[in-house]
C-alpha cells in the first residue's frame, strides 16, 4: 500500500467520522490500522547501504572519508578496515624501485579487495588481509 492510498483511505474514514457514520474511537483503531500496516522503506533511512559504503571505502581517500561520514560503519567495518590498510600501505611505493613493485602489488590488492565489495562479500586480501585498524 502506498503512502497515496493510505492517506486517501484515512481521508475516507475522516470523512465518515465528519458525517457521523463512525464514531472518533472506530476512526483513530482504523487510522492506527492503515499506519501501522504501511511498510517502511530502506530508502527512508538516511545515509548508505553497506555494500554502497564499502565500494565507497576504496575509492581513494576522499571515498574512505565520505564513507566514514555518511556510510554504515557498522555494516561495512570490514572494507573500511580493509580500505585504511591498502591506502596506508600505498604509501609504500613512493621507495623508488622496490617501491614500485610494491605499488604494483598494492593495484592488485585493491582490484581484489574492490570486486570483493562490488559483490558483498568480506573476503580479505592476501598479505594485507590480517591487518585490523580499526576495531
Amino acid at each position: 500500500m502506498s503512502n497515496y492510498s493510505v492517506a486517501d483511505e484515512i481521508k475516507k474514514y475522516k470523512d465518515l467520522l465528519d458525517q457521523g457514520v463512525i464514531t472518533e474511537e472506530e476512526f483513530e483503531q482504523k487510522k492506527s490500522e492503515l499506519l501501522k500496516a504501511q511498510p517502511v522503506s530502506a530508502s527512508s533511512t538516511p545515509g548508505m547501504s553497506a555494500q554502497t559504503t564499502g565500494i565507497v571505502a576504496y575509492l581513494t581517500w576522499i571515498g574512505f572519508i565520505i564513507a566514514i561520514l555518511v556510510g554504515d560503519r557498522d555494516g561495512a567495518k570490514f572494507h573500511i578496515n580493509q580500505a585504511l590498510v591498502i591506502n596506508l600501505f600505498f604509501f609504500l611505493g613512493w621507495i623508488p624501485v622496490l617501491g614500485w613493485i610494491w605499488a604494483l602489488i598494492m593495484v592488485v590488492l585493491w582490484f581484489i579487495a574492490f570486486i570483493g565489495a562490488c559483490a558483498g562479500e568480506e573476503r580479505p586480501v592476501p598479505i594485507l588481509g590480517g591487518i585490523k585498524i580499526l576495531s
